[in-house]
């Protein structure tokens, strides 16, 4: 699950996304976009990103 891959555009995994959020503190969208260049050509894979930031990132 952690290869898989949710921004085609960059080519970002799951598994660098949690990682960005769990080792560099990410998170906002704009934390992953800056750490990982997820979600910064076409947009497609905000909601996923949005989702994954939900599980991982508690108020």
């Amino acid at each position: 699950m952690d290869d898989e891959i949710i921004c085609n555009c960059m080519e970002v995994t799951r598994g660098q996304i949690v990682a960005a959020i769990k080792e560099k503190g990410c998170r906002t969208l704009e934390d992953i976009q800056r750490e990982t260049e997820a979600c910064t050509v076409c947009g497609s894979c905000e909601d996923d990103i949005r989702d994954i930031l939900a599980e991982y990132v508690k108020d």
